[in-house]
């Protein structure tokens, strides 16, 4: 029988569960993470359950993954659901943990994958560059308001900064793809289908690491690309997507707005939808589905894009 700990990760502290024994606390450093795995240890727990904590979670993550069995990093909004069918409505650290626990314990888990130091590297990168993109957005975004010369020129000089340091990590993330054999293969085999470039090709090799090993359901619904019935009785609800990882999401709808300007399949699948009555949105969302799917294949398969296409047609 698996012994599930439940882990509320702070800033500065830990706070454990295990079944109905007493919550216990430690360091959220590298010496209360030692302290905290020899008890886990001791306790016999198998099986670790924390949530994403914008990065305070991470070292903990690491520790865990080289002393326990399974060790899940569970979607924030999934444990408050749980937590709100349990009757738990309040919110504490250590109510969280008694609730991760009992998550653990009900419900099905599959494992958050260890990543390795190169994907956790390119992870790195790419969320950098992408915070670093969204400031540029909102610095060009305020010289359209009118401000004095003074101001413009401090936001025109932030912007030539950010320029450069995108570039950087430019260059960063792709030199950190080609050092790795495992990370360089993945992203020529996703770069070789049309409207995936190096970037998206980057994005999907270091978020989306399930590529070829699911199921087409489970990925498109871990890609928020699963769209959900809204049904009752004689009502047909309209069917949207929602969840999943947005950061992979992103990089599939700019990949599907480059594919469909281009002349093959994916065009015209999704003039297709469209001269069928489909919106743009939905039918742009369906050619991101194919698109994953199409990748998933070619993942699982090992063959580019090109030749899995005329082995397949």
């Amino acid at each position: 029988m698996e012994v599930v700990a439940g882990i509320d990760v702070g800033k500065t502290q830990l706070d454990v569960s295990v079944g109905s024994g007493a919550v216990q606390r430690f360091e959220n450093s590298r010496a209360g993470i030692t302290a905290l795995v020899r008890w886990l240890k001791r306790a016999g727990v198998t099986v670790a359950v924390c949530e994403p904590t914008g990065g305070y979670e991470r070292q903990l993550v690491k520790r865990l993954h080289t002393a326990l069995p399974m060790v899940e990093v569970a979607h924030p909004n999934k444990v408050r659901a749980f937590a709100r069918a349990c009757g738990k409505e309040a919110k504490t650290d250590r109510l969280d943990a008694q609730v991760l626990s009992r998550y653990g314990t009900v419900m099905d888990l599959e494992g958050t994958p260890a990543p390795s130091p190169e994907r956790e590297s390119l992870q790195e990168a790419l969320q950098r560059r992408q915070q670093l993109v969204e400031q540029r957005v909102q610095e060009r975004n305020r010289l359209d308001k009118g401000l004095s010369a003074a101001s413009q020129h401090s936001i025109t000089r932030h912007i030539h900064w950010l320029d450069k340091e995108i570039e950087r990590l430019d260059q960063q993330y792709q030199a950190t793809v080609q050092g790795s054999q495992d990370l360089r293969q993945r992203a020529q085999l996703l770069s070789s289908m049309r409207g995936v470039g190096d970037l998206t090709a980057a994005i999907l090799t270091a978020f989306l690491p399930e590529l070829g090993q699911l199921p087409g359901k489970a990925l498109t619904a871990l890609a928020g690309l699963a769209p959900w019935s809204r049904d009752s009785g004689q009502q047909r609800g309209y069917r949207a997507v929602r969840g999943g990882r947005g950061v992979v999401r992103r990089a599939l709808y700019l990949a599907a707005l480059s594919a469909v300007r281009q002349d093959n399949s994916l065009q015209r699948f999704y003039q297709g939808l469209r001269q069928r009555g489909k919106p743009g949105k939905v039918a742009l969302v369906a050619v991101m589905r194919k698109m994953l799917l199409q990748l998933n294949a070619i993942v699982r398969r090992g063959t580019p894009w090109q030749e899995f296409s005329a082995k397949t047609a």
